[in-house]
C-alpha cells in the first residue's frame, strides 16, 4: 500500500491511497524543518496536528487549517498502523483551492532585463519580461515604524518596510499596466543593511551555517532549521505572492520566482556553511517546495526555479562542501522530489561567457555539445534542454521549463571593440534561442553598469553608469546606451537582416554558422573541448 497523491482544497487535505482495503489509520503533520543531513526524510519539526480515524474508499481527509495551515506540512501516514511510501507533501490541488485564476497570456517577447529599466527603454527594446530581486533582509522588519505594512500569515502578523515595498511597486506596477510580467528572485543579503532592527531580524532569517567571516559571501540561504526562520520565510513569500501574483493586483504581475541565486556556488551566493551537495539539496528542496505551495494560493500556474551558474559538470572552485556542479544539484533535486512528492520546479540557468570579462562567447573553448560538458555558456545552450528531456528529470511526462534569466556582455570603459563584440554576440544568441524554443526567457544582466568596479570589475549593463544617485540603496545614474541596445531593438523586426549579416561577417561565417547549427547534443560520450568549434 502507498500514497499516490496528496491533494489540497480550500478547507481540507486529502491523502489518496492506491488500495481501498485500509479501514483506519493515523496521520501526523510536522513542520517542514530541515536537519542539515542527507539521510533522507526526517522529522526535526514539531507535530502540529495528529489525526486518527476511519479511512473511507482509500481516502484520508484532514482539515486544512486545524490551528496551522497543513498546506506546507510534511505528512506521515500509517494506514493499518504501518508506515507507507509515497508523497509526504501536497502534490495536487482541488478546483476550489485557487478560485481566482489569472488569465493566461502569451509572452510578447522572451527578451528582457532588470525592472529598473526606463519605460522608454522597455518600449524601445520591446522587452517582454523583466526581473526584480527581492531581498528578505531588506523587506521585513521586527520593529515596524508608522506606515509599515502588516501581513497576517498563519494567524500571526508580520511587518514589511513600506519604503522598500513601494520601491518595488514603483518599478513593477507600470510594467504590469503594460502586461509585462516580472520574474522575482528571492534572496537573503545582509552585507548592505544598517538599520536598528537588522541584528534581531538577521538572527532569525539567516541560515545557522552562514559563514559571516568569509569575505566573498554575498547571500545567505534561508533558515528552515528553526520555527521562527520557517515562519518568517513563509510569511515573506505569502506577502510577495499576495501582492504580485494575485490576479488583478495593482502592484505588479509576477508568474515566476527564482528561489535563491546560483545555489550551486552556495558559499558565495546561497551560503549555508560547509555541506555535502546531497545534504544541501535536501534543505534547498524544502525551500523551493514551500515557494511552490504558497504561490498556488494565488496562481495555479506559478513556476518556481532553481538558480544555477554556468559550471555544469565541474564546480566553480574545487571545494566539494561549498561548490557543486549544476548537474549534480539537479540529480539530487529530482531524486528528492520524486521521493517526497514531485512538483513543477524549473531551472533558471546563467550561461555567461566562459570568461565573464570577454563578451565573445562564440570563442569559448571549454563548452562542448555534450552532456559531459564542463560548462554551459551561450555557445552550447542546447545542452540544457537536452538534459531536461531525460526521463529522470521529466515532470508528469513533460520536460521541465528552463530559462536563461541572467547573462551579460561585459564592455571595457570607452572601448567600442567590446561593445561591438557584445552586440554581435547577442544577435547570435538570439538566433540560437529561436532554434531552441524550450528555453523560455533570455534576461540580460543588467540594465545599468555598476560603478567603481563593484561588480567584480564587470560592466554588464545595457547602459553605461554615471555614478550613484543614492549611495545607501545603490541607485545608479543611467549613462548612454551601448551598441547592444540597437541590436536588441532590431531583432524580430525587418531591420534584423542587416544586423545578422553584420554579425556573421564580424564573427566569421564558418564559426557563426557552426555555432548556430551545432551537431545534436551527445548524451553519452565524453566530448573534448579541443574538438569544439573555434578559430
Amino acid at each position: 500500500m502507498k500514497i499516490v497523491e496528496i491533494r489540497a482544497f480550500s478547507d481540507r487535505i486529502e491523502l489518496i491511497l492506491n488500495q481501498k482495503e485500509a479501514k483506519s489509520g493515523r496521520v501526523w503533520a510536522h513542520l517542514p524543518l530541515v536537519s542539515g543531513t542527507s539521510d533522507g526524510p526526517s522529522e526535526p519539526g514539531r507535530c502540529v496536528y495528529q489525526w486518527s480515524g476511519p479511512i473511507r474508499d482509500g481516502r484520508v481527509v484532514l482539515p486544512r487549517n486545524p490551528g496551522y495551515d497543513l498546506l506546507i506540512c510534511r505528512l506521515r501516514a500509517e494506514p493499518h498502523g504501518e508506515a507507507v511510501e509515497g508523497p509526504r507533501y501536497v502534490t495536487d490541488f482541488g478546483e476550489d483551492f485557487c478560485p481566482a485564476r489569472p488569465e493566461k497570456q502569451e509572452i510578447s517577447r522572451p527578451i528582457g532585463t532588470w525592472c529598473n529599466a526606463s519605460l522608454e527603454d522597455v518600449e524601445y527594446m520591446r522587452f517582454g519580461y523583466m526581473m526584480d530581486e527581492i531581498d528578505q533582509a531588506w523587506l521585513m522588519t521586527l520593529h515596524p515604524r508608522e506606515g509599515d505594512i502588516p501581513h497576517i500569515y498563519n494567524g500571526k502578523t508580520y511587518y514589511f518596510d513600506r519604503k522598500m515595498v513601494e520601491e518595488h511597486d514603483r518599478y513593477l506596477a507600470p510594467l504590469a499596466e503594460r502586461g509585462i510580467p516580472t520574474l522575482l528572485r528571492f534572496i537573503n543579503r545582509f552585507k548592505y543593511r544598517n538599520r536598528d532592527s537588522d541584528a534581531a531580524l538577521f538572527d532569525i532569517i539567516r541560515h545557522p551555517g552562514y559563514e559571516a567571516d568569509f569575505g566573498g559571501v554575498e547571500m545567505s540561504a534561508v533558515n528552515l532549521r528553526t520555527e521562527e526562520g520557517l515562519d518568517h520565510y513563509c510569511a515573506c513569500l505569502d506577502f510577495l505572492f499576495a501582492r504580485y501574483a494575485a490576479p488583478g493586483s495593482p502592484y505588479g504581475l509576477s508568474r515566476m520566482m527564482d528561489v535563491g541565486n546560483e545555489v550551486n556556488s552556495q558559499r558565495i551566493w546561497h551560503n549555508a556553511g560547509p555541506m555535502e551537495c546531497g545534504a544541501f539539496m535536501e534543505e534547498y528542496a524544502v525551500a523551493l517546495r514551500l515557494a511552490w505551495l504558497l504561490a498556488r494560493k494565488y496562481d495555479p500556474d506559478f513556476r518556481v526555479n532553481i538558480s544555477l551558474e554556468q559550471n555544469f559538470n565541474r564546480p566553480y572552485i574545487d571545494d566539494p562542501l561549498r561548490y557543486y556542479p549544476a548537474r549534480e544539484c539537479l540529480e539530487h533535486l529530482a531524486e528528492i522530489t520524486r521521493r517526497d512528492g514531485d512538483f513543477g520546479w524549473g531551472v533558471a540557468a546563467h550561461p555567461y561567457p566562459e570568461n565573464l570579462s570577454y563578451p565573445d562567447f562564440y570563442n569559448d573553448r571549454s563548452p562542448t555539445f555534450s552532456l559531459d560538458t564542463p560548462i554551459v555558456t551561450m555557445k552550447n545552450m542546447e545542452v540544457w534542454p537536452a538534459l531536461l528531456r531525460r526521463p529522470e528529470f521529466l515532470y508528469r511526462g513533460q520536460p521541465r521549463g528552463v530559462m536563461f534569466d541572467e547573462q551579460g556582455f561585459h564592455t571595457r570603459e570607452a572601448d567600442p571593440y567590446t561593445e561591438e563584440q557584445g552586440a554581435f554576440a547577442f544577435v547570435l544568441a538570439c538566433l540560437k534561442l529561436r532554434k531552441n524554443p524550450a528555453i523560455d526567457l533570455f534576461l540580460i544582466h543588467r540594465y545599468i553598469d555598476i560603478p567603481l568596479g563593484q561588480e567584480y570589475g564587470l560592466n554588464l549593463g545595457l547602459r553605461r553608469c554615471l555614478g550613484y544617485a543614492d549611495e545607501e540603496h545603490l541607485v545608479n545614474i543611467p549613462g548612454p546606451r551601448k551598441l547592444i541596445c540597437q541590436a536588441i531593438a532590431a531583432m524580430d523586426t525587418p531591420q534584423e537582416d542587416a544586423w545578422i549579416r553584420a554579425a556573421r561577417a564580424y564573427i566569421g561565417a564558418d564559426l557563426f554558422d557552426a555555432i548556430l547549427d551545432p551537431p545534436p547534443v551527445d548524451e553519452g560520450s565524453q566530448a573534448k573541448a579541443e574538438t569544439n568549434f573555434s578559430v
